[in-house]
């Protein structure tokens, strides 16, 4: 209200709280991307990981293949955290549509 120097300050809330919408939503799209294309990349490395292990002994030494499964273990929970990042931006813009809606 003092930053619109008027009574009708709420066409304007609703305009800026709009925004706020919006850019959670560009957010979620853009990690969801990003989760899809994380997807790929970790079964890419998953076939990788296997193909080591049936190289282990004759071409590759056995500690790099143990590396790689380490690497491995901790792509799946990064890759939930983000997920779980996108939903929650996702919940947000949708929480700022249902206040929008009561004003």
């Amino acid at each position: 209200r003092r930053t619109t120097n008027s009574s009708n300050w709420e066409p304007m809330f609703i305009f800026y709280f709009q925004r706020a919408v919006d850019e959670d939503l560009r957010l979620a799209r853009q990690i969801n991307t990003l989760c899809d294309a994380l997807t790929d990349v970790i079964d890419g490395r998953e076939s990788f990981v296997t193909e080591l292990d049936m190289l282990v002994g004759r071409f590759v030494p056995k500690k790099m293949a143990e590396f790689m499964k380490e690497t491995r273990g901790k792509d799946i929970p990064n890759l939930m955290k983000l997920h779980i990042l996108g939903r929650k931006f996702e919940l947000r813009s949708r929480e700022k549509n249902l206040f929008i809606e009561k004003l």
